[in-house]
């Protein structure tokens, strides 16, 4: 009989790039001719008040992420332009994964190295926590692009895989990070799952803890067709569940496209919202390390972009709680049926408010 000691022992921490697969599309050079993505947005001066909420900057760029595109607008069909308040400047990010590629295009200047949980190898195991990296803040495929990034790895190169007592470790370092940082607000991305049969306590606490010094955790549900309540991170209290999305034709009439649960995506009422993760252009590595823009497809990439709104947020508002945030992501998605199993979540939407509504901010 599986035992909990055999079950936790070991984190299939980069999950969503194996089952669900990395580049499917040939790379490309960042920066290169295909199309031309736009590396400055025109700021719009007149920024619209959101409830109550201080004034931001309105971004608005031609972009060639479909992703991106989506989230912006409440509604199909696409426009080719993503439009945002704000950039996530004085925000940091925290990303636990297999390291990132801190001399991207997408993400130079703006990556910390931190905690390294195997530090007697290489420092970067794939492209994984890159790809991750740029969906929060890639400088033109990023939802962010003026967020901090902090390279908190918890893989092993060697066997590719983590383990609990190194995330445990990792959020303890973080914490202690984060309090050397006094009044800068942060993000912890969670681009993983750790269990498909029941919680893991170590897990619970370590997002508790996290959650206390007002720091949100942002989890992936997870590339398997189950029931996310059943996934760990993604049944911890408290964190945000983020299943992956995708833009298909309708089944009947009229004949148009709709947003859908992407395949093999975690579904399920403990989902909090949908973000693109069908063929999304972030960031990659190719095989002798040279940075280049690939598609990539999974539930990581989903949460990143979810990561990037929260740093949006707490931009606009560094008074925010944890809960606050978790609301604002929740309640601010559009109200599209993605999937019927997960009736709690709507589209991630970071685009121009539709019409003024309260948020009432809950202590801190």
């Amino acid at each position: 009989m599986e035992t909990a000691a055999v079950r936790h022992r070991l984190l299939f921490a980069v999950l969503s790039a194996i089952l669900a697969g990395g580049c499917m599309s040939p790379a490309r050079q960042p920066g290169g001719s295909s199309g031309g993505v736009a590396a400055a947005g025109r700021s719009v001066n007149a920024a619209p008040r959101v409830a109550g909420l201080p004034a931001a900057r309105v971004t608005e760029a031609f972009t060639e992420s479909l992703a991106l595109d989506r989230i912006d607008q409440p509604d199909l069909p696409l426009d080719h332009t993503y439009r945002h308040v704000g950039t996530g400047r004085g925000v940091t990010v925290y990303v636990f994964d297999g390291g990132v590629l801190d001399t991207h295009p997408e993400l130079a200047g703006r990556v910390r190295r931190g905690f390294d949980a195997f530090p007697g190898e290489e420092r970067l195991c794939n492209a994984h926590g890159t790809a991750v990296a740029g969906a929060i803040g890639g400088r033109t495929l990023g939802v962010a692009p003026e967020s901090q990034l902090v390279d908190v790895k918890m893989v092993e190169c060697r066997r590719m895989r983590g383990s609990i007592d190194a995330i445990v470790r990792a959020a303890r370092w973080v914490l202690a990070d984060h309090a050397r940082h006094p009044g800068e607000r942060a993000v912890a991305n969670w681009s993983f799952i750790a269990d498909t049969a029941a919680s893991v306590p170590a897990l619970d606490t370590a997002v508790a803890q996290l959650r206390a010094a007002g720091i949100p955790v942002i989890v992936s549900a997870g590339n398997v067709d189950l029931d996310a309540c059943h996934i760990s991170p993604a049944n911890a209290p408290g964190v945000v569940v983020v299943g992956a999305s995708r833009v298909t034709g309708a089944t009947r009439a009229p004949r148009t496209v709709v947003d859908a649960r992407a395949l093999h995506t975690a579904y399920g009422a403990c989902l909090d919202v949908f973000a693109p993760g069908d063929s999304v252009l972030l960031p990659g590595i190719d095989t002798t390390g040279e940075p280049i823009e690939q598609l990539w497809t999974g539930t990581s990439m989903s949460a990143g972009y979810v990561s990037g709104a929260a740093a949006l947020f707490l931009e606009a508002t560094p008074d925010a709680s944890v809960d606050d945030v978790s609301d604002q992501l929740t309640r601010s998605a559009t109200r599209t049926v993605v999937d019927a199993r997960s009736p709690r979540a709507g589209m991630l939407f970071v685009g121009l408010p539709q019409k003024p509504r309260t948020v009432a901010l809950r202590p801190r």
